[in-house]
């Protein structure tokens, strides 16, 4: 017993004094990182988000390229020719002095020659499109409407990232919480089990009362240890959403904002007048509206301005001229494609976009809804929970008194220091619901820096302290 007793002391002594040699050769600690800076790094540290940005970079510029389509096309062509062309005429022409007795009433006339069409030809031409029954309009539109598809996709994909950011940085403040209560707590238990031994030495408390200290102590060590793991496992994923290798203290902690959060239909309205994932739906119809325009101009005549000029003049043949120009029209009276059903496509895309879009802007009313309604439901359990910790706090004071004197044992102590933990376990876990709907409902309105100041003005939760010093100790580095 007394080797067990010592080996209780000891323990705790060397993982000290291990903590305090890792603190003392361990470099000084960063500056806490707010959210707005974590924000920030992740954003720079992305590979996605580049890559969402050179995709509206390629659209965008697709779209430029086309803005001239409807202007004139000028070519300049260099050629060397090498060939020739025979020609063979028999001409018969009216004799002018047919009257004269014995001569023909016609003459024959023949020319046989062989002309070298060799040579070198420089030729300038341009062909200017007049009208295309809509078909280049719809391509400048459906370009356009496509990089700002791109766009609002790339935003849409940032404020859900910005969102799951907000629930990894605060889901390491909670696991931080929650550890050090852990902690704090099979501490705790470690020196009611001395105490208990003391008195089962004295004959004050039974072989059995002290056994069962001890097995509270140990689920309290079981319950700490599962907490650290939580805590690694939480700061592990946070790094490598930020790309580091170790996480510094965090400077906000988790949070309650009271006042107003906010009608239900005000949020509703924010989510649909400025999500970019329904912008980017309405893009997309629009999109498809342009190719139902581009569907139909298959059936427009094409009319169009050209011309071409002969800049080598030397080389060129008699029938080749020195320049021409004129207006055209084609019209395409079979086509190898079937047009109504080119159009008929089109017009399904268009039908299918619209039906998205709606069923987007319904299912983003109840995740609005949903978030409401969670972060009302957190802060209204936050207060609840904080009357049960003070009943906590004043029942374990109230049973280790009675422990002192006897009137009570020491396993009553121990639940109530487990009711005591498990109460403030409970506040920390509402405070980082709340903060999790509130920055999920931030996220679908597109206003996450809304989110960041209301940060300033909100309620710091209770034990927030403990859990940004722990981190402070020791640096937690990735594996």
């Amino acid at each position: 017993m007394k080797s067990a007793f010592l080996a209780h002391i000891a323990l705790p002594i060397l993982a000290l004094a291990s903590a305090a040699g890792a603190a003392a050769e361990a470099p000084a600690p960063e500056a806490p990182m707010s959210y707005a800076d974590a924000r920030a790094r992740f954003h720079a540290a992305s590979d996605q988000f580049r890559a969402d940005d050179a995709a509206v970079a390629r659209d965008e510029a697709r779209a430029e390229s086309a803005r001239s389509l409807s202007g004139p096309k000028v070519s300049f062509s260099a050629m060397r020719l090498e060939g020739s062309k025979s020609l063979d005429l028999n001409l018969s022409v009216p004799n002018p002095i047919a009257g004269v007795p014995g001569l023909p009433s016609s003459i024959r006339l023949g020319y046989d020659d062989k002309i070298d069409l060799s040579g070198y030809r420089t030729i300038l031409s341009f062909v200017w499109p007049i009208y295309t029954g809509g078909a280049i309009s719809a391509e400048q539109e459906a370009l356009s409407h496509h990089a700002a598809q791109t766009r609002w996709e790339r935003d849409a994909r940032r404020d859900a990232e910005d969102g799951d950011l907000a629930l990894r940085y605060w889901g390491v403040q909670l696991a931080r919480s929650v550890e050090a209560m852990r902690a704090q707590a099979a501490l705790d238990e470690e020196a009611e089990l001395r105490r208990a031994q003391a008195m089962e030495q004295k004959g004050v408390i039974s072989r059995m009362e002290r056994l069962s200290v001890e097995v509270s102590r140990d689920r309290a060590k079981r319950e700490a240890l599962r907490a650290q793991t939580d805590r690694r496992v939480a700061e592990t994923e946070f790094l490598r959403r930020l790309r580091m290798t170790a996480l510094p203290a965090l400077m906000n902690p988790l949070f309650i904002v009271r006042g107003d959060l906010g009608s239900l239909a005000s949020w509703q309205a924010k989510a649909e007048a400025d999500s970019p994932a329904l912008k980017r739906l309405e893009s997309l119809e629009l999109e498809a509206r342009a190719g139902v325009k581009a569907a139909q101009s298959a059936y427009a005549p094409q009319v169009f301005a050209f011309g071409m000029k002969n800049l080598t003049k030397h080389d060129l043949t008699l029938p080749e001229p020195d320049w021409l120009a004129g207006v055209g029209v084609e019209i395409t009276l079979w086509s190898n494609r079937d047009r109504a059903s080119s159009v008929a496509a089109a017009r399904s895309l268009e039908t299918q976009a619209g039906a998205s879009r709606a069923e987007a802007r319904t299912t983003l009313r109840r995740a609005v809804e949903v978030a409401w309604l969670r972060a009302h439901e957190a802060r209204e359990r936050y207060d609840e929970i904080r009357s049960s910790v003070t009943l906590a706090e004043e029942n374990l004071k109230m049973r280790e008194l009675a422990f002192g004197r006897g009137l009570s044992k020491a396993l009553d102590v121990s639940h109530a220091r487990t009711e005591l933990v498990g109460a403030q376990v409970a506040l920390q876990g509402a405070a980082y619901e709340f903060v999790a709907a509130w920055a999920t409902l931030h996220a679908a309105a597109n206003a996450m820096p809304e989110f960041e100041s209301s940060i300033g003005r909100a309620e710091r939760a209770p034990a927030a302290e403990a859990a940004s010093a722990l981190p402070q100790l020791q640096k937690v580095k990735t594996p």
